[in-house]
């Protein structure tokens, strides 16, 4: 008798390491297609920002082609956004 119950629970055992193997591999794979997609978002963002880059730089050219000066109007802008932020949150 007692060796038929060792055998059971040996089986029992033997089934779950079996199901703890199979999970695991899932959680592996799954680790592996994440880490892919970071990359892959990664290089997406690179050339986003290399894009942005570009587009700056073109948008000072005409801006400079037109006599404007873009620190100041960045700065302009930069001081009317605070300015309204402050207003905002003073009238709630």
């Amino acid at each position: 008798m007692g060796l038929g119950s060792t055998a059971k629970k040996l089986e029992k055992m033997v089934d779950l390491a079996d199901k703890l193997y199979n999970k695991v591999n899932e959680l592996l794979e799954k680790l592996q297609e994440t880490k892919q997609s970071v990359e892959n978002t990664n290089e997406r963002v690179g050339a986003i920002e290399a894009d942005l880059a570009d587009h700056r730089k073109l948008l000072e050219a005409l801006a400079e082609d037109q006599g404007l000066d873009v620190d100041e109007l960045l700065d302009d802008e930069s001081s009317e956004t605070a300015t309204a932020s402050v207003g905002d949150g003073g009238d709630a």
